[in-house]
């Protein structure tokens, strides 16, 4: 297919965007509603990004109210076995996909959330 003509544009130069490493293989839009009794009810409403490779998986979710963040889980030994396993090339092309639509990415620890990247 061929590419768009551009016939007019705000901005000076149009470059192209390398291709990412990887792409997710299914991105989810989830509402988790949590009925309070004596408090006001909490809504969260966010995105799920999988990846998938050789097997392994790794999951990033984004709250919607706080878009321009991303916290990133993985990868895992499988979708049902969530023990950590090293994959170096595997979670660098899922940052790399990431860095270049979040200002913010985080990782979970035992002590919680840690800023690993940021713009």
């Amino acid at each position: 297919m061929a590419d768009p003509e551009i016939v007019s544009s705000r901005f000076r130069e149009l470059t192209s965007q390398p291709d990412d490493p990887i792409r997710p293989t299914a991105i989810l839009h989830n509402i988790d509603e949590i009925d309070a009794e004596e408090t006001p009810d909490v809504v969260y409403n966010y995105l799920v990004y999988a990846f998938e490779r050789d097997g392994a998986v790794c999951k990033a979710r984004t709250y919607l109210d706080t878009i321009e963040e991303v916290s990133v889980f993985g990868p895992f030994a499988g979708p049902d076995d969530l023990r950590p396993i090293e994959a170096p090339g595997f979670r660098a092309d899922v940052l790399s996909y990431l860095k270049r639509r979040f200002r913010v990415i985080q990782e979970l620890r035992e002590d919680g959330y840690h800023t690993i990247w940021e713009r």
